[in-house]
Order: C-alpha cells, then sequence, then structure tokens
C-alpha cells in the first residue's frame, strides 16, 4: 500500500535511508522538515507482515514542480517493483509536467532503474556529491514509454 508519510514511519525510514545511502544519509530532523514542506508527496510503501503489524520497505519524496528528492527502499526488497510502485505514483500526479533527480555517477543500479522508467540522462553536475558527480536524468509524459505502462486522463 501507498500511503502519505506519517512521524510515526520516521525510525523505519531512517533505516531504509541508512542502508540505501551510507555515504551521505538524511537526517531525522531533514525527514521531519520534507514532511512539512512535501505532505502531500511525501509517500511510503508499506506491507503487511505475517504479524499484523505494517513495515514501511520503501519511500518517494518529490517536489510539486516535480524533483525527487528521495527515492530508496529496503536493501532485502529491491527489485519486487515497490521502486517502481513508487515513482509510478509520482509519475501518476494531476498537473505534473516533468520529474526529475540527480542520480551518483557510481550508482549504477539506479540509473539502470530510471532509464528502465523512461528517464533520460540530461546532463551532468560535477562533483555535486562532494567528490562524485551526479548524472541529471529527467522524465516527462511526452517522452515514449511502453504502452503497457501508461495511464491515460492526465493529459
Amino acid at each position: 500500500m501507498i500511503r502519505p508519510f506519517t512521524l510515526e514511519d520516521l525510525d523505519a525510514i531512517l533505516k531504509i535511508e541508512q542502508l540505501s545511502f551510507p555515504k551521505s544519509p538524511y537526517d531525522r530532523m531533514t525527514f521531519v522538515h520534507l514532511q512539512v514542506l512535501y505532505p502531500q508527496s511525501f509517500l511510503v510503501y508499506t506491507e503487511k507482515r505475517a504479524d499484523g503489524e505494517e513495515e514501511v520497505l520503501g519511500y518517494i519524496i518529490f517536489s510539486p514542480e516535480g524533483h525527487i528528492i528521495s527515492l530508496a527502499v529496503l536493501p532485502e526488497h529491491r527489485r519486487k517493483g515497490i521502486g517502481r510502485a513508487l515513482l509510478h505514483q509520482a509519475m501518476e500526479t494531476p498537473q505534473l509536467r516533468l520529474l526529475h533527480a540527480e542520480v551518483r555517477r557510481s550508482n549504477l543500479g539506479a540509473q539502470a532503474f530510471y532509464l528502465r522508467m523512461g528517464f533520460r540522462i540530461m546532463g551532468m553536475a560535477p562533483n555535486y556529491y562532494g567528490n562524485e558527480d551526479a548524472l541529471i536524468i529527467q522524465w516527462k509524459p511526452s517522452f515514449v514509454t511502453p504502452s503497457s505502462e501508461r495511464h491515460s486522463g492526465h493529459h
């Protein structure tokens, strides 16, 4: 299930963040600040565990202008469609003209994921991550994506 982030999700988000971005994880206050800034577009992906409790497996944060601030999934739950579902949720946002993000040049998995999702590499930001360049990636509804993945109604 995809739903808006709440402060009760914070510990789970911090765990996902630390495991996903060990070089530069966001801290607790950054996530609290992002929740205040983007309450409608800070989303979590949850599943019910065997004990009935809800577990947060991934999250996405994007601005109303379409900047993907962060997208991460617990390592043991990657390649199961969670990141795809979260990104689709952002892609389906009404009035969104484009999505864009920065990806570490060394993060080949993220690059491949975004390219599979219909993003294009638009440029590079030198030393964006301090000592590492970022690729600037972008998706627009007008980019050609596989018809099975497109939904009508927003154009």
